[in-house]
């Protein structure tokens, strides 16, 4: 099973330290993120029996590990700017542009707080750790249409809440 594990651990070193990197901002703390979850993983190797949860487990072990060492600010904060990203907020392309990106941030940041706590986890491991339904079922322990279920809900509500926001600033 170990000599299986390190397979896993090399096909995915890229993507975990990629998901952990977007949450931190900072590529020496990443790297250790990255390392620990993988030696936590290898530790663990034993008491793993179900073949198919090494992924979702590793993903969500690297995304959690993250957040928590982002303890200097909020978890929906890191969320809210990772979400920004995937809905290229990006660089901007003009001098205003950066403080529009900000204030769209501050209001997703806000919208993502009144979300339910299952949406956003689904909404998470499916933006930020890029995880399949198949693989975000097996993290949550639920099935495959309850997965889509609660993305579905929380991107209708996400966009409801934005656009109830943007109403109130006209």
């Amino acid at each position: 099973m170990r000599e299986n594990m390190v397979a896993v651990i090399h096909r995915l070193s890229n993507r975990v330290f990629g998901l952990t990197y977007r949450i931190v901002r900072d590529r020496e703390q990443a790297k250790d993120i990255t390392q620990d979850v993988f030696v936590k993983v290898l530790q663990e190797a034993g008491r793993i029996r179900d073949r198919d949860r090494i992924e979702p487990y590793i993903l969500k072990s690297a995304y959690n590990a993250a957040l928590n060492a982002r303890h200097d600010t909020s978890r929906q904060q890191a969320k809210a700017e990772l979400i920004g990203e995937h809905l290229s907020l990006g660089e901007p392309s003009r001098p205003d542009q950066h403080l529009e990106n900000a204030e769209t941030r501050s209001r997703l940041y806000r919208a993502l707080e009144q979300l339910a706590v299952r949406q956003k986890e689904a909404l998470a491991l499916r933006f930020f750790a890029e995880m399949s339904v198949t693989e975000i079922a097996r993290a949550m322990k639920i099935s495959e249409g309850s997965v889509k279920t609660h993305i579905s809900r929380g991107m209708h509500n996400l966009k409801e809440r934005l656009a109830a926001g943007s109403a109130k600033e006209i």
